[in-house]
């Protein structure tokens, strides 16, 4: 009994090899759901980011408040925004919340626009990258890049919001309040 056990595996093997079956349980994706980024290991502080079609490691966005700083400063104000180079002095000044209001909805577009980042989707669209605001039909394939705001001093606004006071790095809602104060140096 244990021969035709052994000639059934056999022979299971044989046709299995020349019919062309594979165990590999991967299927084929769409280049739409396939980023180089997907096999790139960073380390800890850093993440991979397509640039010029090249899968890199940069540091990690350091968020700072309703601001992200740049690489090589840190947030030294989270109440303004303020990111300062390690060292530099920073302000204590404490800004009030900044409060975003939704755009208007009526009942005629309730439940058919879809606020992504800066942009609203329009019927029949899908938000697939809140930082970039970008839209997409539903299952269609989407960028998975960051996309930073406006440069303001020595940080980049939020999404949505815009730069109010360079000198101090500090980003508000479009027409909404800001200090005036002077920050030399971004400090």
């Amino acid at each position: 009994m244990a021969i035709f056990s052994l000639s059934a595996r056999a022979l299971l093997l044989a046709v299995l090899l020349t019919t062309g079956v594979t165990g590999n349980p991967i299927g084929l994706a769409s280049s739409d759901s396939i980023s180089i980024c997907d096999t790139v290991k960073c380390t800890a502080d850093t993440i991979c980011k397509v640039i010029d079609g090249k899968a890199q490691c940069v540091p990690k966005p350091i968020e700072c408040g309703k601001a992200v700083c740049e690489p090589g400063t840190t947030c030294c104000n989270p109440s303004c925004g303020l990111c300062v180079k390690p060292g530099m002095a920073c302000t204590a000044h404490i800004c009030p919340p900044i409060i975003v209001e939704p755009p208007c909805w009526t009942t005629s577009n309730w439940g058919k626009l879809v606020q992504c980042g800066p942009n609203v989707c329009k019927a029949g669209l899908e938000c697939c990258n809140e930082s970039c605001g970008i839209c997409v039909e539903p299952g269609k394939g989407c960028t998975m890049q960051f996309c930073g705001g406006e440069q303001c001093g020595k940080t980049v606004c939020a999404a949505g919001l815009v730069c109010c006071n360079s000198s101090c790095g500090i980003c508000a809602p479009p027409n909404g309040a800001c200090t005036m104060q002077f920050c030399a140096d971004g400090v």
